[in-house]
């Protein structure tokens, strides 16, 4: 079986005239009924209110199929954010376009844009703004999915300083799927590369900016509870919702939101010692861990039954080493990649292999990365 990897890109159609007015988004993915390759593609855009904002009718699509096409915005919905000093409406942008593809597989979905809003959580970034990007992960092997629909939190995109906020992430699911939420750091793109993505080096957790109280996400409910702001500005948020069939991992939605801090009536709160807060969601999923920025290893399914797909992205051309270890570290494979590539994709049959926990170890250079495996 081959597997694509579906790049889905988008920048705006025309030069924007403000300078930052990009704070998140997300994709989703609906399939076409009557067509198991056919699926409707929804990028989901929030910006702070502007002349640029009004102007952002189209984004440019690339599929990473050999194909691109232009999206018109179907619509753009305006919500009141209230008195503060940034912004004082925000609009929803949603594009839509459909697109077939050659063969089944799993997908990975990217959008890149110019203009990210600066955020307190991300040092420098009112000198160096760089994009934003969301991704979102599916696979159309499992039979057809449509990925989660995710919610504006019903508390909107404001909180106030030193006073307990939670915000609802809880996503609908159509399917009845299982859906698992994790914290992640914001991921963007600085090369010229328009289809490659990493993790933002700068990016800080919330309650990391002042080291002070908890920033927690329930893995279950998508319940946001950050306890307390204590400097006012605007920040950045960004959760991950995997999805989850039979036990099966199947799709992972990337959302991100900006949330203003600011001086609102009502008795502050006394501010909880200082907690790191929890990178992931607790449980092994299909997805990648971000240990260096310009090195990715994603394992696919995970658990998996006879086949494992094993994705290597890196942000420059380079040869890499792939390894199959037992757990207790006893080498049963090795793949070397002699070819120099940012992106090198390896399928594994596990079939001779017996239920249980191994590893996955790519090197490049001195550099590795380890992700942990479950055969069923």
């Amino acid at each position: 079986m081959k597997i694509f990897t579906f790049l889905f890109l988008t920048f705006l159609s025309i030069q924007l005239t403000q300078a930052t007015h990009l704070v998140g988004g997300y994709i989703q993915v609906k399939p076409i009924s009557g067509s198991s390759l056919t699926y409707e593609v929804v990028a989901v855009v929030y910006m702070y209110a502007g002349a640029a904002t009004d102007q952002a009718s189209s984004i440019n699509l690339c599929f990473g199929d050999g194909s691109t096409a232009t999206a018109t915005r179907e619509s753009l919905l305006y919500i009141t954010l209230g008195s503060n000093n940034i912004s004082p409406r925000i609009g929803i942008n949603t594009y839509r376009i459909n697109h077939t593809y050659a063969g089944p597989g799993i997908y990975t979905l990217i959008t890149s844009l110019p203009n990210r809003t600066p955020a307190v959580n991300i040092p420098n970034s009112t000198v160096q703004q760089e994009p934003l990007t969301l991704t979102t992960i599916f696979t159309t092997i499992s039979g057809t999915n449509q990925t989660p629909s995710l919610p504006i939190p019903p508390t909107g995109f404001s909180v106030g300083l030193n006073q307990r906020a939670t915000l609802s992430f809880q996503a609908t699911d159509i399917d009845g799927d299982s859906l698992v939420y994790g914290l992640v750091k914001s991921q963007t793109n600085t090369t010229n590369d328009l289809c490659s993505y990493q993790q933002m080096v700068s990016y800080q957790f919330p309650n990391d900016v002042t080291r002070q109280g908890t920033y927690k996400l329930n893995n279950r409910t998508g319940d946001l509870t950050w306890d307390a702001p204590a400097q006012l500005g605007n920040y950045s948020l960004v959760i991950t919702v995997s999805e989850y069939r039979n036990g099966n991992f199947i799709s992972q939605t990337t959302q991100e939101v900006a949330l203003i801090v600011d001086d609102k009536p009502g008795t502050p709160g006394t501010i909880p010692a200082y907690e790191p807060a929890i990178e992931g969601n607790g449980i092994v999923t299909a997805t990648s861990e971000y240990d260096d920025a310009n090195f990715r290893l994603t394992t696919f399914p995970n658990p998996f039954d006879d086949q494992l797909q094993v994705l290597i992205q890196t942000s420059n051309p380079t040869t890499t080493t792939l390894q199959l270890m037992d757990v207790n570290g006893r080498k049963l494979h090795e793949l070397v990649f002699s070819r120099l590539a940012r992106q090198h994709e390896q399928i594994i049959s596990m079939s001779d292999l017996l239920p249980g926990v191994y590893l996955v170890r790519a090197i490049i250079g001195e550099r590795t990365l380890t992700r942990k495996i479950v055969k069923k």
